[in-house]
């Protein structure tokens, strides 16, 4: 499981080279599962929304799953403006809920001993 956590004003430059290194990431590692965070984004453009897509469909290509967690209503709102299908695209309210979704996804379990 790879986490990238994103925190501030993301600009397309930034995207891509954000883009860039979760990819170069997943194929290094064999990561089955991203948690991409963006709960520290204050305000995602339609540029950077269509990099975070792009993002995650490559992620697909690489045979890792990705799952969105984070996104404020703000983000929310802008997202659903620029009409991006959420359908194949899993989201999580928190990192928490993300994580255990991920575990879930690897059948894996956290059990205190």
């Amino acid at each position: 499981i790879l986490l990238l956590p994103l925190v501030g004003v993301i600009e397309s430059r930034r995207a891509l080279q954000v883009m860039e290194s979760l990819l170069d990431s997943i194929g290094r590692t064999s990561a089955q599962v991203v948690i991409i965070d963006i709960t520290g984004v204050p305000v995602v453009d339609t540029g950077v929304a269509s990099y975070l897509i792009r993002a995650i469909q490559a992620a697909q290509l690489l045979g890792c799953n990705s799952i969105l967690v984070g996104i404020s209503p703000e983000i929310a709102q802008t997202l659903v403006g620029v009409g991006i299908d959420f359908s194949r695209i899993q989201t999580r309210a928190t990192l928490q809920n993300g994580l255990q979704d991920a575990l879930r996804q690897l059948n894996y379990s956290i059990r205190l001993v």
